[in-house]
């Protein structure tokens, strides 16, 4: 398990290196589909949405959950394991505004850092990484949140 943390960590943190260093100009179409992704899997969460996770999630969609469920622990949750917090209500129904605070895009990945304000004045700042699936559309394959006290 720590290895395969320390892989994601890697990866997640080469994956912004890597696209930091691109000096192109996104497409806006594409950076267009990468949000509506994005602002879909807020709104589900405030929602409570199952359904719509569907289309927003690759099928090895993880979230990576520093200090969590203790402050000794770092766990990588599937989609799965996402969805049952949903459904039992220990994340989700807040209601929350969208700010990107960058977008990189390398072909067919993209890697996505905003802030998820809650209405409560909280928030958490998330990396967001999106792939391509085989019908060329854009889907979250993992997110790291770093949450924001009020």
């Amino acid at each position: 398990m720590k290895k395969i943390t320390s892989m994601l960590v890697a990866i997640l943190c080469l994956s912004v290196i890597s696209c930091k260093s691109q000096n192109t100009k996104n497409d806006p179409a594409m950076e267009k589909e990468i949000k509506d992704v994005v602002i879909a899997f807020a709104k589900a969460g405030e929602e409570r949405n199952i359904a719509a996770y569907d289309e927003l999630f690759h099928e090895d969609f993880r979230v990576i959950a520093n200090r969590y469920p203790t402050p000794d622990k770092t766990s990588i949750i599937p989609a799965a394991g996402y969805i049952a917090l949903i459904t039992k209500g220990v994340i989700g129904g807040n209601k929350l505004e969208v700010k990107f605070n960058d977008i990189a895009i390398a072909e067919h990945s993209a890697t996505v850092r905003a802030h998820f304000k809650d209405e409560n004045g909280g928030g958490q700042l998330v990396t967001i990484l999106l792939v391509k699936n085989q019908e060329d559309k854009w889907q979250m394959i993992a997110d790291m949140a770093t949450q924001i006290k009020k």
